[in-house]
């Protein structure tokens, strides 16, 4: 929430991208900032199976039914479940899509109430959790959305919360960082055991960060960056343990960041675009959580932010929507596969 200036002079995103967590979804002027070398580290210790060294991406035969970033995207099966988001004139959306990633047929499900975007999400079994976002104003309130049923409310967050990340870990949905009705960078963390349903206090980060990138490995939840009440954005990688409730910083991104993604895919994790240093940007890190390293490993096909990303399998996931450069909204779809 808050009003971001774009980098004067950057081409629109190609959407091939064929052509590519509210208030209004935008963020202020950032001041740049020297580069922050990644800190040496010990070697990784020796595994059964070889980590991922690359991440092929290809775009996908398909496309979202219309352009939307800010998203919530989890996968129920063999099916992608697109929810809420922001349409291509930056209004909040309440259209659910159930999407079969072989064809790219998408059948539209029951919308949700109130439309978000800048909202966190969970897949519990065949329960779809989109976790309170901003139309705006900011929300409290957990919705789960079932193939089949309508969408209602189950719980909601101790108090309204946007541009935050979740996480699942063991059953136990937990949401951290994004920023309060008042537009305050959260450091906090709040924890669900029972569905979304009831939401306990469950640790604070080091550092209070919204629009971070998040993803779990070995049962701990990691965040890439993510915007701060002051500039510019957070270099640091927090490694939050959900089974002590504490935050550590393990690592630095060699540039500010924010309004990325990221996605545990071959045994790594791999964090996608979002503003580097300020700027739409398609750079692609390689994070191994054995040895908390970082290496750069290659490019999107264009500069996106704000895109949704979801595993499909151990070492596949598709990355869809999002923003490129003068915020255009995208549909595009792209392919992930960790060789």
């Amino acid at each position: 929430m808050g009003a971001r200036t774009e980098v004067a002079g950057a081409a629109a995103i190609a959407l091939v991208l064929a052509a590519c967590g509210g208030g209004d979804g935008q963020d202020t002027e950032r001041s740049t900032t020297t580069t922050v070398a990644v800190p040496p580290s010990a070697p990784a210790p020796p595994t059964t199976v070889a980590p991922a060294s690359r991440l092929d991406i290809e775009a996908a035969s398909w496309q979202l039914p219309a352009p939307t970033s800010r998203l919530v995207l989890l996968a129920d099966g063999g099916e992608l479940v697109v929810l809420g988001g922001q349409d291509a004139a930056h209004a909040s959306v309440a259209d659910v899509f159930r999407i079969d990633p072989t064809t790219g047929t998408a059948s539209p499900a029951s919308p949700l109430d109130p439309a978000v975007h800048d909202a966190a999400g969970a897949q519990l079994g065949d329960q779809s959790l989109v976790i309170a976002g901003g139309t705006p104003p900011a929300r409290a309130t957990v919705q789960v959305v079932t193939a089949g049923e309508p969408s209602h409310a189950v719980g909601e967050l101790p108090a309204p919360r946007t541009d935050h990340v979740a996480a699942l870990v063991d059953g136990t949905v937990y949401v951290l960082g994004g920023a309060d009705a008042a537009e305050v960078t959260l450091g906090s963390v709040v924890a669900s055991a029972d569905d979304g349903i009831a939401w306990s206090e469950a640790g604070t980060l080091v550092e209070a960060v919204r629009y971070p990138a998040v993803a779990t490995a070995d049962g701990a939840v990691y965040l890439f960056g993510g915007a701060r009440d002051t500039t510019p954005d957070s270099t640091a990688v927090q490694r939050y343990d959900p089974a002590s409730g504490t935050t550590q910083i393990v690592a630095q991104l060699p540039e500010p960041l924010s309004h990325a993604s990221a996605v545990a895919v071959g045994g790594q994790i791999w964090v996608l675009g979002g503003f580097v240093d300020d700027a739409p940007a398609a750079q692609i890190l390689r994070f191994d959580p054995a040895s908390n390293t970082l290496t750069p490993a290659g490019s999107l096909p264009g500069a996106v932010t704000d895109a949704a990303v979801v595993a499909t399998g151990p070492a596949t996931g598709y990355l869809v929507g999002g923003e490129g450069p003068g915020r255009a909204t995208t549909a595009a779809v792209l392919v992930l596969s960790a060789r």
